[in-house]
């Protein structure tokens, strides 16, 4: 696989609330990227509230898909993050799926434990790693872990944390467009234009591609929030809580089919 500085491995970011019972348009993509017939999928629960349940969703889900073994990893401490036996059932699997829930329980949990150690070597060894919600949220360096959609434009109210650290200067935000998260990720990139904000719909995804590209997939839309171009902003000068003006955000929409190139920081078009 080709160096890359923004990708770690072979991913796919979900934005959550896939469609997993009709045409399962982004799930069918994601068991296409694995690229064999007969993979073999790790699951982790522990985002979710409700842990045996979203397993048993995605175990019904990937029996569909015609996996040849499915193997739900329920962790809900840090003591079985940490059990050998449990991180050496990922060592064989092609696909490691992070369900939604909450992404702070996820790294909480998991961060700087042998699972998470076991997911890496896969994600190193050319397995796909895939994540939907707090499971995609979780793939940024810089996490986003709280921050209320309206009060996104105010200095202070979106809260980060590190993340799982699989793609380095981007940032991810789901259940994008039904939350109104943009000012989320304005924020995020008006205080370090370093950072490419990616905030993802529901049943929509993207596919990070060794050349530095995204592909996105299935039924709604996926913003990308630039601030390269930032010209000026107030965000030093006012105090916590202040609303934040900023010149010359660039964002793109991008629906099925279209990428973008984060090494040029270009909008992508179908080549068809």
């Amino acid at each position: 696989m080709a160096a890359n500085p923004f990708f770690l491995g072979r991913l796919i970011a979900i934005g959550g609330n896939e469609d997993k019972v009709n045409e399962l348009v982004v799930l069918k993509r994601v068991v296409r990227e694995v690229g064999k017939p007969d993979y073999k999928v790790g699951v982790i629960t522990t985002a979710s509230e409700e842990p045996e349940q979203r397993g048993q969703d995605y175990q019904q889900v990937f029996t569909t898909l015609g996996a040849a073994e499915i193997k739900i990893l329920t962790i809900k401490t840090r003591a079985q993050a940490n059990d050998r036996t449990l991180a050496k059932t990922l060592e064989d699997v092609d696909l490691i799926f992070l369900t939604g829930g909450d992404q702070l329980r996820l790294t909480t949990i998991m961060g700087g434990s042998k699972t998470l150690a076991a997911i890496q070597n896969r994600l190193e060894a050319g397995a796909l790693i895939a994540g939907t919600s707090a499971g995609a949220a979780v793939f940024s360096d810089t996490m986003i872990y709280e921050g209320e959609s309206e009060e996104g434009l105010f200095k202070g109210r979106v809260l980060t944390t590190s993340g799982f650290g699989f793609v380095k200067n981007i940032v991810f935000d789901t259940h994008f467009m039904a939350r109104g998260r943009i000012g989320r990720l304005v924020q995020i990139v008006t205080t370090n234009p370093t950072c490419i904000g990616v905030g993802i719909g529901e049943d929509s995804g993207v596919v990070l591609k060794g050349d530095g590209t995204v592909e996105v997939i299935g039924t709604g839309q996926v913003i990308i929030v630039d601030g390269s171009d930032i010209a000026h902003s107030n965000i030093m000068d006012i105090k916590p809580g202040g609303p934040i003006a900023v010149e010359n955000v660039r964002i793109h929409s991008l629906v099925n089919g279209y990428g973008y190139n984060f090494k040029k920081r270009r909008f992508l078009i179908p080549s068809s």
